[in-house]
């Protein structure tokens, strides 16, 4: 079985509690520590096998092997990647069902990293995802005040689109944002409005 790292949260010295997105499941998995185990983090896509246990309700974490990407070996995309992992682990605590979209896109992202740049896949990630969970506002009616949108778009928490005056906040080209949200492409913002679509990325999925 294949699976990528949400998160892992430390118990009883080395031992970890491991959440594990597969292509239907977000598991919660027990690791036990040991000299032999390899090493395993938040965005690793790992195969591995699972263990029941007599002694406890969680299942074990066993025979992890850790699937190499090129993107892994430059250290500035892993840790935005890693970052957009914790917050899609965020986004998904109280889940244990998936469809197959969310671990196919990833692997699909993860194949792609090393040779594009890491925000702007993220970010188009990102609005593929609200997409199909159908979040995305590609009408751009303002979520406030419930106008369309017409030139400058501002764009909140989950990308939801508002007039600048109705959220106080400068936005952004319309036509910019439609190509985004159509096409799933950053290509008419330059680096600084990547950066600002990335901290409101980063307020949470």
């Amino acid at each position: 079985m294949r699976g990528i790292i949400l998160n892992t949260v430390r118990v009883r010295d080395e031992d970890l509690i491991v959440r594990v997105l597969t292509k239907r499941e977000v598991l919660t998995l027990y690791r036990f520590y040991g000299a032999r185990h390899s090493y395993i983090n938040v965005g690793y896509v790992i195969d591995f096998n699972i263990e029941e246990s007599a002694k406890t309700t969680i299942k074990r974490l066993r025979n992890v092997t850790q699937i190499p990407f090129m993107f892994l070996f430059d250290m500035h995309k892993t840790l935005f990647f890693k970052r957009y992992i914790s917050l899609l682990d965020a986004h998904l605590k109280d889940v244990s069902r998936v469809e197959s979209f969310y671990y196919d896109s990833l692997i699909k992202l993860c194949e792609t990293l090393h040779e594009s740049d890491v925000k702007r896949s993220i970010l188009n990630h990102y609005v593929s995802l609200l997409e199909k969970e159908g979040r995305l506002h590609n009408d751009f009616r303002c979520f406030l005040c419930e106008r369309v949108v017409e030139e400058k778009v501002a764009l909140v928490r989950g990308f939801l689109v508002a007039h600048e005056k109705c959220v106080h906040q400068e936005g952004f080209d319309i036509e910019k944002v439609r190509l985004l949200f159509e096409e799933k492409k950053t290509l008419l913002f330059n680096d600084d409005e990547i950066d600002k679509l990335w901290r409101i990325l980063d307020l949470g999925i």
